[in-house]
């Protein structure tokens, strides 16, 4: 009975302490004081309100010039030019809800324990504007960086040479960003930039077997406006000095990028559902069909090509490879064991494309094409009341729809084929042609009319017969030109194509 009168007194004191520990860890949760041994770097703030832990944060913390460093040189900016300072209000509302973020019984637990010796480290804040301070960090990199070159391929008189490759350096804005908050919270103003190296893609050592040209092709331009030109110049550039490893593929899409004006890319004609018309980036699938041929030629694994919906006026029909930033690319794999590179360029009216790679992998070969079907153009005949009856002009030209079949043949050394493979199929849907038909009918002379013609003089007459002559010449000379103008083929008509 003792025993149980002991156990209980126990039980009630301990309790009790539980209860005055909660309580006073309580009542330091609700005053205005910030939890004892709280710190903010290595000043002592604890156990006083805002207002005094502001007063003696400022007393300490101020950022004076900072300066950015690499090897020999150092640039000094102005805090107040990156609007850059410590934001101490909100450094001491941190320290401040040290034991008030939590639910109650974690925060009496870390009151409690603040009370006790456990100390609070709480890291200044820093504020600056990363948009101002990247943009003197952008002015020092100038000063800082140097250009990566990749080693590329020299052609000249059927010579391959070498250029050496080079590594570039590169100021890491964003990281160099991150060290100076942690070296600002430190109370550190100068810091090194960061600074990565940049590797080249392409090595000296990657072309070192590529010694011959695999497959080449030309086409030559039939219209050369100024928009139609530069967005040639731009994706024979952005597809050219490409190394391709074996098993790689090449993305066409991916090299030229969107067909923007944000991109570079001009007005010029494009095609749309089957018409010429003028849009941003027209031109580029001049070069995607050339480069397409040579890569023919070349004899690399074609992944993903696709014809026009007009047949194209730089190549035959069945050897045209159209892409669209709405998904149509033109994709082929190096399937070779050596790397191949790609070289095009543009020049005085002639597009070139170029396929380099090992002559262990060089081939004979041909692209041959064969034209499955032909159905002529659909004609609609509209009625012309404005047109005489019996005649007929042309208001749209037709096309005619083909189905060509595309492929590749392989010849050995002594021109016996070993191999026949059929690349794609084309399908060029047809247009409708539209004629007028007249309906208008001739109109007759009054007999009142003949009459009075017939009292003329003969003189009147005989001038008359050589005006009616005249007009009548004339006349005959105009149908002439018109059936002539009527009868024009289609092929005749330029039409500007992408």
């Amino acid at each position: 009975m003792k025993n149980l009168k002991g156990i209980n007194l126990a039980i009630v004191i301990l309790s009790g302490i539980l209860i005055l520990t909660f309580g006073f860890g309580y009542m330091q949760i609700n005053n205005d004081k910030i939890a004892k041994n709280t710190y903010v770097k290595d000043i002592d703030v604890g156990n006083l309100s805002k207002e005094d832990a502001k007063k003696k944060i400022l007393s300490e913390y101020k950022i004076d010039t900072i300066t950015f460093k690499y090897n020999d040189k150092a640039w000094n900016i102005n805090p107040n030019d990156i609007d850059t300072n410590y934001d101490i209000d909100k450094t001491i509302d941190n320290a401040y809800k040290v034991n008030r973020n939590k639910n109650i019984f974690s925060n009496i637990v870390d009151t409690l324990k603040s009370t006790f010796g456990i100390k609070n480290y709480i890291n200044v804040v820093v504020d600056c504007d990363e948009d101002k301070v990247t943009s003197e960090l952008e002015k020092i990199s100038e000063e800082v960086n140097v250009s990566m070159k990749d080693a590329k391929l020299n052609v000249s008189d059927n010579n391959i040479e070498i250029s050496q490759d080079k590594a570039g350096l590169q100021v890491d804005i964003s990281a160099t960003i991150a060290n100076l908050k942690k070296s600002l919270q430190e109370g550190l103003f100068e810091e090194s930039l960061v600074v990565t190296k940049v590797e080249p893609k392409i090595r000296k050592e990657d072309l070192k077997d590529i010694n011959t040209l695999l497959g080449s092709f030309q086409t030559v331009l039939s219209d050369v406006s100024p928009g139609r030109i530069e967005n040639i110049q731009i994706a024979t550039e952005r597809t050219s000095g490409v190394l391709l490893m074996p098993g790689e593929e090449f993305s066409y899409n991916k090299h030229t990028g969107l067909r923007t004006v944000k991109n570079g890319y001009k007005n010029a004609t494009v095609i749309v559902s089957g018409e010429a018309v003028q849009g941003v980036g027209g031109g580029v699938c001049q070069v995607s069909t050339t480069l397409y041929n040579a890569v023919l030629y070349a004899g690399l694994d074609i992944v993903k090509v696709s014809n026009h919906s007009i047949p194209s006026s730089y190549v035959d029909k069945g050897r045209d490879a159209v892409v669209s930033d709405s998904g149509l690319d033109f994709v082929f794999k190096n399937d070779y064991d050596q790397p191949v590179y790609i070289k095009n360029y543009y020049n005085n009216g002639v597009i070139t494309c170029q396929v380099y790679g090992s002559n262990k992998e060089k081939q004979n070969i041909k692209i041959n094409t064969s034209i499955d079907k032909v159905t002529k153009a659909p004609t609609k005949e509209e009625k012309d009341p404005t047109l005489e009856k019996g005649n007929e002009k042309i208001l749209e030209y037709g096309r005619d729809s083909y189905s060509v079949s595309t492929y590749r043949i392989y010849y050995d050394e002594n021109g016996k084929e070993v191999k026949k493979e059929k690349i794609a199929s084309s399908f060029y849907p047809s247009k409708q042609k539209v004629v007028a038909i007249g309906t208008k009918k001739e109109e007759k002379p009054s007999k009142k009319e003949e009459n009075n013609s017939s009292t003329t003089d003969n003189s009147n007459n005989n001038s008359n017969k050589n005006e009616d002559n005249s007009e009548e010449n004339n006349k005959s000379n105009n149908d002439k030109d018109n059936n002539n103008n009527n009868t024009q083929k289609e092929e005749d008509i330029p039409v500007e194509k992408e």
